[in-house]
């Protein structure tokens, strides 16, 4: 097996109850080191009950391969586990054949000679049927056009902090402010359950979101995340919640360019809706 037998390699262990923000924040960083390093790329994204797609299913990736959960657990008798945090890498670190680093949900950040990761993130493409939805819905409903992106978590296995500090309550009153100031407005929203999108459509007209989303963390549901996170990315402003690694996923594919706002950050200054127009929503970092 070219694992133990090829190249020196690196491979990221992600968990199998990691969403997707941090399993691909932990691959993307882990690959960046692995490049430095002169490290073939391997790595764990289980695919279970607790999450359904690959992530072949949702990019078009070939940055690393996938192994195993069960040989990565094997080979920790003689390749133990590393930390993804800050990390001093040794003369002896460089001799090990394999690197094996737990994520724990968070980024490879080991010094601060790593290049930044999301650039291989806005690099990445939708597989074909996931670019197809969002270009549709896209040319459909939103191009040509400011909008606002809402995204609200409130499934039972949210984060709790999410939970406790981004209540739908909040997200209805400051779509209310927006509306007010804005009246035209066209908000895209990203919810979680079908209760909280039916309860923002009950209010508030003027709305676009996907329909047939799938159940939540699977192929199709997580499918239906990608759209939105590319949705939300190519907004002129994002509501968000608080302490959620998905919608900073629609950040880092602006490249930080959109104007955002959770509970626990507010907005600093007046809102506006003056960011450029998005030509092509599979780039949203890339502004007309």
């Amino acid at each position: 097996m070219a694992l133990l037998t090829g190249r020196n390699s690196l491979l990221i262990y992600t968990g199998r109850k990691d969403g997707l923000g941090n399993r691909v924040r932990a691959l993307l960083s882990a690959q960046v080191l692995a490049e430095r390093e002169d490290r073939d790329l391997y790595y764990v994204w289980s695919t279970d009950k607790y999450f359904g797609p690959a992530m072949d299913d949702l990019w078009e990736y070939d940055g690393g391969r996938s192994v195993p959960r069960l040989l990565s657990r094997a080979l920790t008798p003689v390749h133990g586990f590393k930390q993804p945090g800050p990390t001093t890498i040794t003369d002896a670190m460089r001799d090990e054949h394999l690197w094996q680093i737990r994520s724990h949900g968070q980024p490879v950040t080991w010094d601060e000679d790593m290049r930044d990761w999301t650039e291989d993130l806005r690099a990445l493409r939708p597989v074909p049927r996931i670019a197809d939805r969002i270009n549709a819905v896209f040319d459909e409903s939103l191009r040509g056009r400011p909008y606002v992106a809402v995204q609200v978590r409130s499934h039972a296995v949210s984060h709790a902090k999410t939970v406790e500090t981004s209540p739908i309550e909040w997200f209805e009153n400051r779509m209310r402010e927006v509306r007010a100031e804005f009246p035209d407005v066209t908000f895209y929203l990203s919810c979680d359950t079908p209760e909280a999108q039916a309860r923002l459509f009950a209010e508030f007209d003027n709305c676009v979101t996907l329909t047939d989303k799938g159940g939540y963390n699977t192929v199709e549901g997580v499918s239906s995340a990608i759209t939105d996170l590319y949705l939300m990315g190519s907004a002129q402003h994002l509501i968000a919640p608080a302490y959620s690694s998905f919608p900073n996923t629609a950040i880092y594919l602006a490249n930080w360019a959109i104007p955002f706002e959770r509970p626990n950050e507010p907005l600093e200054g007046p809102m506006t809706l003056d960011l450029p127009l998005t030509p092509d929503p599979l780039r949203p970092s890339e502004r007309g």
